[in-house]
């Protein structure tokens, strides 16, 4: 079970995979970041924090960093999901791929397949594919504009903003 956004650029590769590395860069494209702090950077077992609109923090903890990317676990006492950052591409244009792979058991409190598999498809899929639609589009107008958005950009979202 997964979600993910894709988007295409005319830049090169090496820019994109620029930006997406910047210590602290969820805080210039992302929608929900209310602060991004870098604790240890940059490589395997980078470490930052990501504290949302609604006060919620989680660390992020980034493994398999490569010429294409990175993944990294984010959680706090729970591991919430696996995120991968994937960039392909030329010096002429490349695409940017982010994939976020949730630990379903910590999003839903009953251990049933069958209801698991139902809050998935009903609630936690559409709530997560919004979501990285949100922060990939941030990441487009950022690049594309050379501009830090501004919070909750393209609408609200129920689990991270500020009401």
């Amino acid at each position: 079970m997964y979600v993910e956004s894709k988007a295409y650029f005319k830049m090169p590769k090496s820019y994109i995979l620029g930006q997406i590395r910047e210590p602290g860069c969820l805080n210039r494209f992302h929608p929900f970041c209310k602060r991004n702090i870098t604790h240890k950077w940059p490589g395997n077992g980078s470490i930052d924090e990501l504290e949302y609109l609604n006060g919620r923090k989680y660390k992020r903890y980034f493994f398999n960093w490569t010429d294409n990317g990175y993944d990294l676990k984010i959680g706090g006492k729970k591991e919430m999901a696996i995120v991968n950052w994937y960039v392909e591409g030329s010096d002429e244009e490349c695409s940017l791929r982010v994939r976020i792979n949730p630990n379903i058991e910590n999003y839903v409190p009953f251990k049933n397949i069958l209801i698991q598999n139902i809050f998935w498809f009903l609630y936690i899929r559409p709530k997560l594919q919004s979501y990285i639609n949100h922060v990939v589009n941030g990441f487009i107008f950022y690049v594309s504009n050379n501009t830090d958005i501004n919070k909750n950009q393209f609408g609200k979202h129920s689990w991270f903003s500020s009401y």
